[in-house]
C-alpha cells in the first residue's frame, strides 16, 4: 500500500496544477461566450460573479475562518459580489497584517476548504444520488468549488515570502536528523494519507473533466461563430 502512496500523490498534485491553469481558461472563455451576446461589461460580470457565487461563499469563509485561527482580527467580510468603477470585486476577507507567515496561512485556507469539501462528500457518500437534479447540482459544485478554491493574485505573492521559512525548517529537520519519512510511513498516517488523496483525487478527476468538456463546447461555439462572421 505504500508504494501507492507517492503515485496518489503525484496524481493529486499533477490535477491540482492542471485545474489550476486550466479553469482559468475555462472563465475566460465563458466571459468570450458572453461577450458574443452582449456588450454590458457590468452584465457579463454579474452574470459570471452569480455563477460563481457558491465558490466565492466558501472562498471567504475559509479566509475569514483562517484569520480567526491565526488570531488576526478581521476588520471586514464581503460575500456578495461588489461593483467597483469597471471591475467587478466577488469577495473579500479585510484582516490584520501582523506577519507573512500567518497571512500565507490564512491566504491557503481556501484550497484546504475545497479539498476537504470533497472529502467530505466521499466519507459521507453524498454522490451520487439516485435523483438526476441532485446529481446535476453537486456537479455544479464540483466544477464551482475546484475553480474558486485556489488563492488570489495577493496571497500567491505573498506565499513567495514562505520559500526562506521552508529553508529553515529543512535545515532544522537535517541538523537534528528527524526521520519525516519514517512518521510518514508510520501505518496509521500512511493509510490516511492514502485514503484521502484516493477520494480527492475522484473529485479532482470529475472537475477536470467538466473543465476541459466545457473548453470544447465554447471552443466549438467560437469556431461556428467565426464561420458564420458573427
Amino acid at each position: 500500500m505504500s508504494n501507492n502512496i507517492p503515485i496518489a500523490l503525484i496524481f493529486f498534485l499533477v490535477q491540482v496544477l492542471l485545474i489550476f491553469f486550466v479553469s482559468r481558461l475555462t472563465i475566460n472563455n465563458i466571459f468570450y461566450f458572453l461577450r458574443r451576446f452582449t456588450k454590458n461589461e457590468k452584465l457579463i460580470f454579474s452574470l459570471v460573479s452569480l455563477f460563481f457565487l457558491p465558490g466565492t461563499l466558501l472562498h471567504e469563509i475559509a479566509h475569514f475562518f483562517g484569520a480567526m485561527v491565526m488570531m488576526l482580527k478581521v476588520h471586514q467580510v464581503t460575500v456578495f459580489p461588489t461593483w467597483h468603477d469597471d471591475y467587478i470585486k466577488l469577495g473579500s476577507v479585510v484582516y490584520e497584517k501582523k506577519d507573512f507567515l500567518r497571512g500565507v496561512i490564512v491566504g491557503i485556507f481556501p484550497f484546504v476548504f475545497g479539498t476537504g469539501f470533497f472529502w467530505l462528500v466521499a466519507k459521507f457518500k453524498l454522490f451520487p444520488q439516485p435523483n438526476l437534479l441532485l446529481n446535476v447540482l453537486w456537479i455544479y459544485l464540483f466544477f464551482n468549488i475546484s475553480s474558486t478554491m485556489f488563492s488570489s493574485k495577493q496571497d500567491l505573492i505573498d506565499i513567495v515570502y514562505i520559500l526562506p521559512v521552508l529553508v529553515i525548517v529543512a535545515g532544522f529537520v537535517y541538523i537534528f536528523n528527524i526521520d519525516v519519512v519514517g512518521i510518514l510511513n508510520s501505518p496509521k498516517i500512511r493509510d490516511n494519507l492514502l485514503d484521502f488523496t484516493r477520494e480527492v483525487n475522484y473529485y479532482l478527476t470529475m472537475s477536470l473533466g467538466i473543465n476541459l468538456g466545457l473548453l470544447v463546447i465554447f471552443k466549438s461555439f467560437s469556431l461556428l461563430f467565426n464561420k458564420h462572421g458573427k
